[in-house]
């Protein structure tokens, strides 16, 4: 083990022999010992703390200076009552000079009572500011006063008004305890120290930027990695504190500086010593965040529901129940039937205060940090062909510790889950069947209404209705490929009509996708397509007849597991 560097700086000569004869017993210390009152002490000082000085040591007026002056700790060598008890029983015991004793009241209240109990004829003056010191002293030099003992500085001006000064020097046991306080201090300070230096290394392996202040904006701690610096303005910080502190709950925001997207976390700490602030900064790829297939963000408005149709009224009803607020959930739909906007309606109707997650059920293993990362209120696991490789117990685990942390868990999949129901352990779970396009035929005018708003915001597109005629056209198409086709012909059909109204004529001018259609029971095939895309919409299909058992799926396609395994990995 290293010894601990220590600078001691006595203001006076005398000191220095003693701290001299005293290294001899503390072989654990390298002590460096010189002598510099006042300013001189503060250069000294610097000087030291530039060679790696681990503690300084000094005394009086200097010590409080180099305490303002330098960063490593500074130990004051405390005056004690024997340090008083010699120099007053010195002072007396010379000559029958007037004597007095000029100091602050750390040493004067002692020096009171000594000379009090022995009855020394000795004056005692407090002073408050060393200023006072010499008016001080050039009176009781009036009154007749000769001897004057205190500190150095009113022992040095004393001299100059021609009186005779004595100094109150520290004793061996006055020096060994500031060498044990020193001792003590620097082993406090390493473990503090190492402590750092881990907690800065787990930061950096786990990619984490994080700038602790006090609630008054004050740095106690910082730490980053993806970032140089904070890249939020001081003023935006205390803009989340304070959201944070009305609620009393984390606030996560996202901004974006120009150049980057980025998430922020603030938390408040209470601590003894006040409120802490944390703010926890994420590098984002866009505004959304996308990490391991998962999709992070923050939802401020609630979505647009379309539910005029009863299946659609029934279904949004049910949604904005109160208990569904927390409840697991499963929306079983084909598709394009708009599961994630239920899903994103929930979530907003219910005023979640946390972020909305997105992300296939086999990569919750891998982002479930993320998910704690960002505090969710909602994750959204979708449940598809590949499902059936993941590991059960693993997911049913996190399932349930994400319910443990208040996090609502709403699943998706195209069809029902039969027994992955129970695997999962969500038997508890409010089942809704999201109906096909077909099946709310009410809701279709709404539902172009709504997407030619969207495109006129977004792509600018000039149509801002549907003829009649020409939606009556639009119902009378079997959408295979449910909203999201609607949606892809809505866009195909504004961009092509030049005025504000699609007309009947436009409408029949252009076809839908019909590659995404199916027909009752078989698949749809469109001439382009490669043999490899057909397989693929092959196996796809029996595995969805199959309820998701590859097991079942790759006997009725005459190929082994392994082989149904690879070709959905492809």
């Amino acid at each position: 083990m290293r010894k601990i560097s220590i600078g001691f700086i006595s203001p006076y000569e005398a000191m220095v022999p003693m701290i001299e004869d005293l290294k001899r017993d503390h072989a654990d210390l390298e002590i460096n010992a010189k002598v510099g009152n006042l300013e001189k002490g503060v250069e000294l000082a610097r000087e030291m703390e530039q060679q790696g000085t681990d503690v300084i040591i000094s005394r009086g007026g200097t010590a409080k200076l180099i305490r303002e002056a330098v960063e490593v700790p500074v130990i004051d060598v405390h005056m004690s009552g024997y340090d008083l008890l010699r120099s007053i029983m010195l002072a007396s015991g010379h000559s029958k000079e007037k004597k007095a004793l000029v100091g602050f009241s750390n040493i004067t209240l002692g020096a009171e009572s000594i000379v009090s109990l022995l009855e020394i004829d000795m004056e005692v003056v407090t002073i408050a500011e060393a200023s006072e010191v010499e008016p001080i002293l050039l009176k009781l030099k009036t009154t007749g006063y000769t001897q004057i003992l205190g500190d150095v500085v009113t022992v040095n001006v004393a001299t100059q008004l021609g009186l005779n000064g004595l100094l109150i020097q520290s004793g061996r046991e006055a020096i060994l305890e500031s060498l044990e306080e020193a001792r003590y201090l620097f082993t406090s300070q390493q473990k503090n120290q190492q402590l750092l230096r881990i907690m800065r290394q787990l930061l950096k392996e786990r990619e984490q930027d994080v700038l602790i202040t006090s609630d008054k904006g004050k740095v106690l701690f910082e730490n980053w990695t993806s970032f140089e610096q904070a890249p939020l303005s001081e003023e935006k910080m205390q803009a989340l504190y304070e959201q944070a502190a009305i609620h009393n709950l984390p606030v996560i925001e996202m901004f974006h500086d120009g150049q980057q997207s980025f998430s922020v976390r603030a938390d408040l700490i209470a601590d003894r010593d006040g409120k802490i602030v944390s703010f926890f900064f994420k590098s984002l790829s866009s505004s959304k965040h996308k990490l391991n297939q998962i999709t992070v963000e923050k939802i401020n408005q609630v979505p647009s529901l379309v539910a005029e149709s009863a299946e659609m009224k029934t279904i949004k009803h049910l949604l904005e129940e109160p208990l569904l607020s927390s409840e697991s959930i499963v929306l079983v739909g084909e598709p394009g039937t708009g599961k994630e906007t239920l899903a994103r309606y929930v979530h907003s109707h219910h005023k979640k205060e946390g972020a909305f997650a997105v992300l296939p059920i086999e990569e919750l293993n891998e982002s479930l940090e993320e998910i704690f990362f960002h505090q969710l209120s909602t994750v959204v696991l979708k449940f598809s062909t590949h499902t059936e490789n993941v590991e059960i117990q693993k997911v049913r685990k996190q399932l349930t510790l994400l319910k443990e942390k208040g996090v609502q868990v709403i699943l998706t999949a195209p069809v029902s889950l039969g027994e992955w129901i129970e695997k999962l352990g969500m038997q508890d779970a409010i089942v809704i069947s999201v109906p096909d396009l077909n099946e709310r035929k009410e809701d279709m005018a709404f539902l172009v209404r709504q997407f030619l708003t969207e495109l006129h915001q977004t792509i600018g597109t000039q149509p801002v209705k549907i003829r009649d005629e020409a939606m009556r056209e639009l119902e009378k198409i079997q959408w295979g490929g449910n909203l999201d086709e609607l949606k892809a012909y809505v866009k195909k059909l504004a961009i092509s009509e030049k005025g504000y109204v699609i007309e009947k004529s436009t409408l029949l001018k252009i076809h839908p996708d019909s590659t995404r259609r199916f027909e009752e029971g078989k698949l749809a095939i469109g001439k382009e397509e490669t043999l490899k895309k057909i397989e693929q919409k092959v196996i796809e299909q029996v595995l969805k007849d199959e309820q998701f058992n590859q097991t079942k799926a790759a006997k009725r396609l005459g190929i082994n597991r392994a082989t149904l395994w690879r070709k959905l990995k492809q």
